[in-house]
């Protein structure tokens, strides 16, 4: 099953507008990828403009179904990043 984990650092003065849209995104891959299992949001504490989101998938179509939906919101995502993603691909065992 493949997994991601995400960082993710947001512009200091869009933390807000961030954590809503991070959860209205958690939310709805929740509810309409069957194929993502997981898809966790967490605020590095003690830096709160850096976010980790944790992501599993049933199997590589379930991440490409994700991918694919993922990049109909990007424009949402570049006005609150601040720089691209950290992304590490990860294999279960």
């Amino acid at each position: 099953m493949p997994s991601l984990i995400a960082t993710l650092k947001v512009k200091e003065e869009k933390v807000d507008e961030a954590v809503k849209f991070f959860q209205e995104l958690q939310e709805n891959v929740k509810s309409n990828e069957p194929g993502t299992l997981e898809y966790v949001f967490h605020q590095k504490a003690g830096e709160p403009s850096t976010f980790v989101v944790y992501e599993k998938y049933a199997d590589a179509d379930a991440l490409k179904t994700h991918s694919a939906n993922l990049a109909k919101v990007g424009a949402r995502f570049a006005p609150i990043l601040d720089g691209p993603p950290d992304i590490v691909r990860l294999d279960e065992i």
